[in-house]
C-alpha cells in the first residue's frame, strides 16, 4: 500500500507545472553595464509628436488633485486642465508652452559619466525582471541631482531614477519610475517628498497615462488660447525647475 501511495504521489505530480528557473542577469563587469547604458540612451527614438494623460496629488505645499491632458510636438506643449478636485470642468483651463523641451524625457533626466561617477551596488529582482543598480554622484553642486538608478537588464535602460532636489524653498526625495509604450521609452510615475523652509512637509505624487504617439499634430493645437489660464501649482518632482513655468510635466 505505501508503494502504491508513492506511486500515485508521482502521478499526480506529472500534472503540477513546474517552477521556470530564477532569471539570472548577464555576467558583466560594470564597465560594460555602462557602455551598454550609454549606447541605449543614444539608440532611444524620440517620437514626433505625442499626447499623453497625467494626474497631480499635492499635499502640504498646496492641497490639489488634478488631471490633465497633454499634447507635445517638437518644443511646443498644450496642457489641458481637465478635473479639478475631483471636478470635472465645463471647458477645460489650456495653457501653451513654447520652445522647452520635455523635461520628464528619460534623455534629459538619465545621469551621465560625463557628469556623475557611478558605482555598481549589485543586480536586484523586481516585478518586471533583474536590475542592475548603480548610486550615482554629481560632480558639482545641483538642484536637482539623481542618486541612484535601476537599469532594466534586456534594454539598459532606467526603470527607476532616484533624486534629491534642493533649492526653491524646499528640500527632499524623490522617485521616477519609467517603462516602454509603443517602442517608447517613458515616464509613467512620479513620487516626491519635501521639507519647505517653513518646516511643513508636502507630497507629491504624478501619474501619467494613456500615452498616444500620433505621427504629427495640427498646428491649431498650439495656438494660444483667447482666455488666460489659471496659475498651476508648483511641482516639486521636475527634473528641471524652470522660474517661468515651474510646473508643468
Amino acid at each position: 500500500m505505501r508503494a502504491l501511495g508513492a506511486a500515485l504521489l508521482a502521478i499526480a505530480l506529472l500534472g503540477v507545472p513546474r517552477a521556470a528557473p530564477a532569471e539570472k542577469a548577464e555576467d558583466l563587469e560594470p564597465a560594460a553595464i555602462l557602455a551598454r547604458y550609454e549606447a541605449s540612451l543614444a539608440a532611444l527614438k524620440r517620437p514626433k509628436a505625442l499626447t499623453f494623460d497625467y494626474s497631480v496629488e499635492q499635499l502640504g505645499l498646496r492641497n490639489i488633485e488634478q488631471t490633465h491632458h497633454v499634447y507635445r510636438s517638437g518644443l511646443a506643449e498644450r496642457d489641458e486642465t481637465l478635473v479639478v478636485d475631483g471636478q470635472p470642468l465645463l471647458r477645460p483651463s489650456v495653457r501653451i508652452i513654447a520652445n522647452r523641451s520635455y523635461r520628464y524625457a528619460i534623455t534629459v533626466v538619465a545621469p551621465r559619466q560625463t557628469s556623475y561617477t557611478f558605482t555598481y551596488t549589485g543586480s536586484k529582482l523586481t516585478g518586471g525582471g533583474i536590475s542592475y543598480v548603480f548610486h550615482t554622484e554629481p560632480h558639482g553642486p545641483a538642484s536637482f541631482a539623481v542618486s541612484e538608478i535601476e537599469l532594466d537588464a534586456r534594454r539598459f535602460l532606467p526603470t527607476v531614477v532616484r533624486f534629491k532636489i534642493a533649492g526653491s524653498g524646499a528640500r527632499g526625495s524623490g522617485t521616477l519610475f519609467y517603462g516602454p509604450a509603443d517602442g517608447y521609452w517613458v515616464v509613467h510615475e512620479a513620487q516626491v517628498n519635501a521639507h519647505l523652509t517653513s518646516g511643513a512637509l508636502a507630497h507629491e505624487r504624478i501619474v501619467w497615462s494613456n500615452y498616444q504617439f500620433p505621427p504629427s499634430l495640427p498646428k491649431s493645437t498650439f495656438q494660444p488660447p483667447r482666455a488666460v489660464a489659471p496659475l498651476e501649482p508648483e511641482d516639486l518632482a521636475t527634473p528641471a525647475a524652470e522660474a517661468a513655468d515651474p510646473n508643468a510635466p
